[in-house]
C-alpha cells in the first residue's frame, strides 16, 4: 500500500487513486499511514496529504482532525452553508491524498455523504 500511495504521488498520473486498506487491529494500518505522512514530510510535500477519523481519538494518534471538521459534515442530512464549503475548500486547498482511518466506525449515512 506504501509503495503504490508513494509511486503514485511522484508519478504523472492525473487518475484519482482510491484504495482500502483492510484488515484485523494490530496489523499495521495506522503505521502505513505514519510512514506515509514521514514521506511526504521529508519531500517538503506534507501540505498534500491530510488525515482524519471519526473520532477526535483516532485522529489525534495520527495528528488529524475528525472527518466531520475535516470536510464541513454535520449530523443533518441538509446541504453544507456557503461559508462552511468555503472553509473545506480552503483547507483542502493543496491536499491531494486523504487518508481516513478507522472507516469501520463509519455509518452508511456518512460513508454517503463522503
Amino acid at each position: 500500500a506504501f509503495r503504490i500511495i508513494a509511486q503514485h504521488s511522484i508519478g504523472y498520473c492525473n487518475e484519482p487513486l482510491h484504495m482500502y486498506i483492510g484488515g484485523m487491529g494490530g496489523i499495521g494500518k495506522s503505521q502505513v499511514i505514519k510512514c506515509l505522512l514521514k514521506f511526504f514530510a521529508a519531500r517538503n510535500n506534507a501540505y498534500a496529504i491530510v488525515t482524519c477519523a471519526p473520532t477526535g481519538n483516532a485522529a489525534a494518534l495520527l495528528g488529524g482532525s475528525t472527518y466531520h471538521f475535516l470536510l464541513g459534515m454535520n449530523n443533518k442530512i441538509e446541504e453544507v452553508v456557503a461559508c462552511t464549503m468555503a472553509q473545506v475548500c480552503s483547507r483542502l486547498d493543496s491536499v491531494q491524498y486523504i487518508i481516513l482511518d478507522e472507516g469501520s466506525m463509519l455509518g452508511c449515512i456518512d460513508i454517503y455523504k463522503i
